[in-house]
């Protein structure tokens, strides 16, 4: 199987390149920054996913594709998430229906729901609750996937990535943590799957108080290998407790939905919260 890896220079594509070169026949690289450490069986083509021509060139070479590209973080605004993340998007989805490119794994992010508290129970029915632009893209993005599994019959597994890294390195990112290898077990089973549809699941491995019910995932065949309290960057996270006093404990989301909230809504935020855990 030939697959196509978007975003392939960032750190999640850097972290499942392994394990897609151990799987699959060969693997096609894209980014704007150029990736020189290659091996056998991948090949590299530079470029930009807003641009539909290039865009459309990539998904001729390929039987499947794993989306990643897009910039990440709290800060952007929303004409610079625009481009990549939404219009970016849109081609890759459209020209994989254009040339018969049946199974994507789309990265969607916990971001996309980030303003709903800690303490409650998502799955993948839950409302999308954007905790910043970014998020906002994401969910687009979910959206976008079920209009083309559903009007096209194209088989995307939409992934709300947790944290991706070798460390859990906070106590919100010890339950929202995923292993690499887990990672790519989710997109292993995307690419395989036959009928898939639209698939909506959580990209977390088997973590302390997960703020996430990832059954849609366990219904395909996911078993996660790893637990993040064996990945802790510092031991003393198993122990740790989201602090009340905080705006950015409160929410799934953390920092990227408490930064930059308006002042009076922020300070409004905290007395309630306050009031309500006397």
């Amino acid at each position: 199987m030939k697959v196509l890896l978007t975003g392939a220079s960032g750190l999640v594509g850097t972290d499942l390149r392994p394990f897609l070169s151990n799987t699959y026949d060969e693997i096609l690289l894209t980014s704007r920054s150029r990736i020189l450490d290659l091996r056998p069986n991948e090949r590299y083509e530079q470029g930009d996913i807003t641009d539909a021509d290039f865009v459309d060139s990539l998904l001729k070479q390929v039987d499947g594709a794993i989306h990643l590209a897009g910039m990440v973080g709290p800060n952007y605004s929303f004409e610079e998430v625009m481009a990549p993340n939404v219009t970016g998007t849109y081609n890759l989805f459209h020209a994989a229906h254009r040339y018969g490119v049946k199974h994507i794994v789309n990265a969607s992010s916990h971001h996309a729901l980030g303003f709903h508290r800690r303490g409650t129970q998502l799955d993948n029915l839950t409302t999308p609750r954007a905790d910043s632009y970014y998020g906002i893209s994401k969910a687009f993005g979910e959206i976008l996937a079920s209009y083309f599994a559903d009007k096209f019959g194209l088989n995307i597994l939409t992934i709300r990535i947790g944290y991706v890294g070798e460390k859990a390195i906070d106590e919100r990112r010890m339950r929202t943590w995923c292993s690499p290898r887990d990672l790519a077990q989710l997109v292993h089973i995307g690419l395989s799957t036959p009928d898939l549809g639209n698939r909506l699941v959580y990209g977390v491995s088997n973590n302390p108080g997960s703020f996430f019910d990832n059954s849609s995932a366990e219904e395909i065949g996911y078993k996660p290998m790893d637990n993040s309290l064996d990945f802790l960057a510092d031991p003393k996270l198993r122990d740790a407790v989201p602090n009340p006093n905080l705006a950015e404990d409160m929410f799934i989301g953390g920092y990227f939905a408490s930064g930059g909230m308006d002042k009076d809504v922020l300070a409004h935020l905290l007395a309630k919260n306050k009031e309500e855990t006397k």
